[in-house]
């Protein structure tokens, strides 16, 4: 995963990571880990995440483990884009993200409520709208409150070598796209407010930024596709 932050920073999530990983599979190739207030999904985009794969059934579990009341905001992760990217060579293919990726794995971050995805592999910074099957379900920009129906999709792969190209394609759900190196920073102030702020290597500066402030009745919440079926026996 690219541009976790300035490298001290780097190297103290590394270690803390490290510490506290839950390794599922030798060689270790995807883990969680709760730091603070959040609670980290660790995929491995090298392996097969499909449903019915190994890999899918251990992401569910991953999720399904946390406990909001504890770790309110939940966060997963890989090294390839399994969600949303305009990066070029994505937008010749006609797919926009690995081939396969979220149509296999948006129900789970959709049934568990997954806060936001993170992804490296293409060498620039982007960010969706809070999104589920393609559609933006929010359309504020930078501020978001209540129950969020969907989740945003973060590529932070800027932290070095050469940059990646966007597409000329208007992908309607990017909101902030940038052709350049940098990091983002998350701060949970509490349980309930989330700051989230992507900063230029160059300078250190905040070049996009939004909140999320809920309640933990929002996070239980149901959300389209994200609670269990029911009937009127039931």
């Amino acid at each position: 995963m690219n541009a976790l932050g300035p490298i001290p920073e780097v190297f103290m999530l590394l270690k803390i990571l490290v510490g506290s990983v839950v390794c599922q599979l030798r060689p270790c190739t995807m883990y969680s880990t709760d730091y603070g207030m959040f609670h980290f999904c660790i995929a491995d985009s090298e392996h097969d995440w499909r449903e019915g794969s190994e890999q899918y059934a251990w992401i569910e579990k991953c999720l399904a483990s946390v406990d909001r009341k504890k770790q309110p905001w939940l966060i997963f992760s890989a090294h390839r884009v399994l969600g949303y990217s305009s990066n070029s060579w994505y937008a010749m293919e006609g797919s926009f993200e690995e081939p396969m990726g979220r149509e296999h794995l948006q129900k789970l971050w959709q049934k568990y409520k997954v806060d936001i995805a993170f992804y490296g592999h293409v060498h620039n910074y982007e960010r969706t709208c809070p999104i589920y099957q393609n559609q933006c379900v929010i359309p504020e920009r930078y501020s978001y409150s209540g129950t969020v129906n969907g989740t945003i999709h973060v590529v932070v792969g800027g932290g070095g070598s050469h940059l990646s190209d966007f597409t000329e394609i208007d992908t309607v759900w990017s909101l902030y796209k940038d052709h350049d190196w940098g990091f983002v920073k998350l701060t949970a102030f509490n349980h309930s407010s989330l700051l989230f702020e992507y900063k230029k290597s160059r300078d250190g500066l905040v070049y996009d930024n939004f909140t999320i402030s809920r309640d933990y009745r929002d996070v239980l919440a149901c959300v389209h596709d994200g609670c269990e079926p029911t009937t009127l026996a039931s």
